[in-house]
């Protein structure tokens, strides 16, 4: 949302030498020799400041977007509340607020384009655009600003798009939007060229991700384990050119146009395909998002120092192609079962008896049919079955033949408050998921035992809340708080993310597709380790983080109305997270973590690491709680 600026700053936090380390553009010296620790903020007065929010929230009642950031989305139909606050020199005015939809007309698509021109969606009441339909002309409503210098009125949209919002009172006026959707989009088509593109990438990242494995295999020592393995690797290698040659778009890109024509037809039709268009979309969004990320996923493929940790990058790797060639293989499952539960004669039975023309029954099953022919081979394919197979041959085979390992889940937390003279004013937590990889030679002997390894995982939780304005700087603070957003962090697993029923691709990120795969998740982290094994007692010590979510932070925006100086206030800052390595480091009191080794399971068989860490750090102008959870075995914990 826009605003009219009298000035434009933005503030951050500076904690240097505190628990929380801060961007270097951030970093910058207290103004005016203040020994706060934060540079000096200069807010930004305005004589209007409008949003749009839920039609349905009470007079004053706060609000969030769902998607921070982003203008609030609506459904046609559904109303709007435009509300804000103006400078009190406007109070007892009438302010003019004007909402403007498209002003371009869409004309009508080709029928396999999505809903031919004026159809009537079926148990929606929602009607898609056409020719016969223009989008409406501005509409300019009048509100009155109250005494208090608020002032809201709502606004009912009756077409898609993006609507702007203009206030004006004379010569003073404020600015924001938001977007308006179907209710039900079951006329918005698929695009074939998008959804090739994404699919003609991941096998061609696949591609890639074989032939590097190739070299990193050639590096590993002689011996028939590795004659063998090169062997199955040729084969998974054979299998793919002859599924599908390297350069081309999988075949079943060629159902997404009939099935696109066939949801053109018929309202019931696109009704019953609604559960499946969805499905491809949001295969679309994660392959997208898939795609993106593997440049950066390859570039990691580097040679470890030991045998051990090579075969590690192997694995990994070999996960990552059992990854991609699932993903790529969904939607032929997907189309070729939506199209055998719904036979021309079941989709036939759905239309209308007007639309039941000779004509349109034929188009029906001969789009069926040229739908089918292309996802009959890629349904049953076993690409991902032969991945599958080769991931388990190097890691029962091959690792096990040469390695030994320590995993087990890691679990981290932090809690934070950061004070001023001894009062709080931004209070936040992190949580962590992860695992801990600890590698070593099979018949290593002596009295230290070297071991190598990673801690990897994700951030799972990013939340916080301030007082910044009260505490930091007062004079600003003397007003009402009208609003205020917060944008946090991306954290978690978002490829399972989605009401996605069926396979879901996002759930081999995190069960089955190993470090590189899990990479590809926000607020990851790669933090390798060094140790040894003496005896009972196991020892490690963190390295540089590969890679951490360090340049984290919180995005805060608040609105403050105060009498005493007549006019909104609007405050842009930035709250900086601390990375998983800090809070790996301070949790093992900034040194080596020691553990105890166990003897466990039904025959004493398993070696096992499993121990709680927490500690506090204080300074003068901060408190930290650190905690992390490790329970590791060898082999797998029973």
């Amino acid at each position: 949302m826009a605003t009219t600026p009298r000035t434009r700053a933005r503030f951050a936090v500076c904690l240097a030498g505190a628990l929380l380390s801060v961007p270097a553009a951030m970093a910058q010296p207290p103004a005016d020799g203040a020994d706060d620790g934060v540079q000096a903020m200069q807010p930004r007065d305005v004589d209007l400041y409008v949003e749009a929010v839920p039609g349905d929230l009470a007079l004053g009642q706060a609000w969030t977007a769902p998607v921070p950031g982003q203008p609030y989305t609506t459904a046609m139909g559904k109303p709007v509340k435009i509300r804000g606050v103006a400078s009190l020199a406007l109070a007892g005015k009438t302010l003019s607020v004007t909402v403007t939809s498209r002003q371009k007309k869409e004309p009508p698509g080709p029928p396999d384009q999505g809903c031919p021109a004026g159809t009537q969606e079926m148990d929606t009441g929602a009607q898609a655009m056409s020719d016969q339909t223009r989008p409406q002309p501005p509409t300019t409503l009048q509100v009155a600003i109250r005494n208090s210098g608020t002032f809201e009125t709502v606004y009912t949209p009756s077409v898609t798009g993006t609507h702007q919002i203009l206030a004006s009172a004379g010569a003073v006026s404020g600015k924001s939007e938001f977007d308006v959707v179907d209710p039900v989009t079951l006329c918005e088509p698929l695009s074939p060229q998008e959804i090739e593109q994404e699919a003609r990438q991941l096998s061609e990242t696949t591609y890639q991700t074989v032939e590097l494995l190739d070299q990193h295999i050639q590096a590993l020592p002689d011996s028939p384990a590795k004659d063998e393995f090169k062997n199955k690797l040729d084969e998974l290698r054979k299998a793919m050119q002859s599924a599908q040659p390297r350069g081309q778009a999988p075949d079943w890109v060629k159902s997404i146009e009939p099935f696109n024509r066939l949801r053109s037809l018929s309202p019931r039709i696109r009704e019953a395909a609604e559960p499946l268009r969805r499905q491809l979309s949001e295969w679309q969004d994660k392959a997208r998002q898939s795609n993106q990320q593997s440049r950066q996923v390859l570039a990691k493929l580097q040679h470890g120092n030991v045998v051990c940790d090579q075969l590690d990058i192997v694995i990994n790797a070999l996960k990552f192609v059992d990854f991609s060639l699932g993903l790529v293989t969904t939607p032929a499952q997907l189309i070729e079962g939506w199209l055998k539960e719904n036979v021309p004669t079941k989709l036939i039975g759905q239309m209308s008896g007007a639309d039941k023309a000779p004509a349109v029954q034929q188009t029906i099953e001969s789009l069926w049919k040229l739908a089918l022919t292309h996802v009959s081979g890629w349904s049953g394919l076993a690409l991902p079955k032969v991945a599958n197979d080769l991931v388990g041959y190097a890691a029962n085979r091959y690792f096990d033949r040469y390695c030994q390992t320590f995993t087990g889940p890691v679990a981290a937390e932090m809690k934070g408050v950061v004070s001023k003279i001894g009062t709080p004013w931004w209070w936040f937590r992190i949580k962590t998921s992860g695992v801990l990889i600890l590698r070593y030679p099979k018949g290593a002997a002596g009295n230290a035992i070297a071991l190598s390894g990673e801690l990897i995982g994700n951030a799972s939780l990013f939340k916080s809340k301030d007082d910044a304005i009260r505490v930091l700087f007062p004079k600003f603070a003397k007003g009402i708080v009208f609003h205020q957003n917060r944008i946090e962090p991306l954290a978690g697993n978002l490829l399972n993310d989605g009401d996605y029923s069926g396979y879901d691709p996002g759930s081999i990120m995190m069960d089955k597709g190993g470090t590189m795969v899990r990479s590809l998740a926000p607020a990851f982290f790669r933090i390798p380790v060094r140790g040894e094994l003496r005896g009972d007692r196991l020892r490690i010590e963190l390295q540089p983080a590969v890679m951490d979510f360090k340049d984290k932070y919180t995005t805060v925006r608040q609105v403050t109305f105060s009498p005493l100086s007549m006019f909104p206030n609007v405050t842009d800052y930035e709250l900086p997270y601390p990375g998983a390595h800090t809070i790996f480091q301070r949790a093992f009191n900034d040194g080596p973590a020691e553990f105890v080794v166990t003897r466990v399971g039904a025959n004493k068989d398993v070696m096992q690491i499993k121990q709680h860490f927490a500690r506090q750090r204080d300074t003068n102008r901060t408190h930290g709680e650190f905690t992390v959870d490790v329970t590791a075995c060898n082999p797998s914990c029973p």
